[in-house]
């Protein structure tokens, strides 16, 4: 898949810091599956596949970093570092005394695509070196999986504004003005940001909503 449009960024929504690339990809590589399982009764059936389940889609991608024009500085922390430190778990899981943390939900601009991600992995290969023997050219994989299912619509761009800062919140339940009221911002805003949203009067408790800063 080609985009068009400015540097692509990695936002950290709950770690904070946005990480923008030194050169957007020449591609990248949208994966969505939808899991289908035959049927378990005996004998032919009107319709063969059942419905199972859409697993959240993968994004990957390659991104090349570069130093040689600034003086031969490390690669590694010039540019490598900063994708590696979207993978530290360092948010804590839940409440109470546990020590159990996990790395940052991220959310992927670029251009008009928008995506409420994980980091999955961070693959790095070592292309140049210095004659010190100091890495100045890496090509790095990324691959990143979607935490929240977002349907694909008919026309138009991704649901969020590049560069638009955002925060995520668990549903109390109620409609979509009420929810919108009690967050700050518009009922249009918010349903623009959640997609996943199919009844607008009627929002289920814990639906996990991502409301926009203004």
């Amino acid at each position: 898949m080609a985009v068009r449009g400015g540097k692509a960024t990695f936002q950290g929504l709950e770690s904070g810091g946005t990480f923008t690339v030194q050169y957007n990809p020449k591609e990248f590589k949208f994966d969505r599956s939808v899991t289908w399982g035959e049927h378990k009764d005996q004998g032919p059936l009107p319709n063969g596949l059942e419905f199972t389940k859409i697993p959240p889609a993968t994004v990957s991608m390659d991104l090349y970093f570069d130093t040689t024009a600034d003086g031969n500085g490390d690669v590694r922390s010039k540019w490598v570092n900063g994708l590696l430190k979207l993978t530290n778990a360092d948010v804590p899981v839940g409440e109470g005394t546990t020590d159990k943390k996990r790395p940052t939900k991220v959310q992927f601009s670029w251009g008009s695509f928008n995506m409420v991600c994980v980091v999955e992995s961070v693959n790095t290969t070592f292309l140049m070196f210095s004659a010190d023997g100091t890495p100045v050219r890496a090509r790095v994989s990324v691959k990143l999986k979607e935490w929240t299912y977002q349907a694909a619509s008919g026309g138009g761009g991704g649901s969020f504004v590049p560069g638009t800062k955002v925060r995520l919140v668990s549903s109390s339940g109620g409609t979509a003005s009420s929810i919108a009221s009690a967050n700050g911002v518009s009922t249009r805003q918010l349903l623009d940001a959640n997609p996943q949203i199919t009844d607008p009067m009627n929002i289920m408790a814990g639906l996990r909503l991502v409301i926009p800063f203004l």
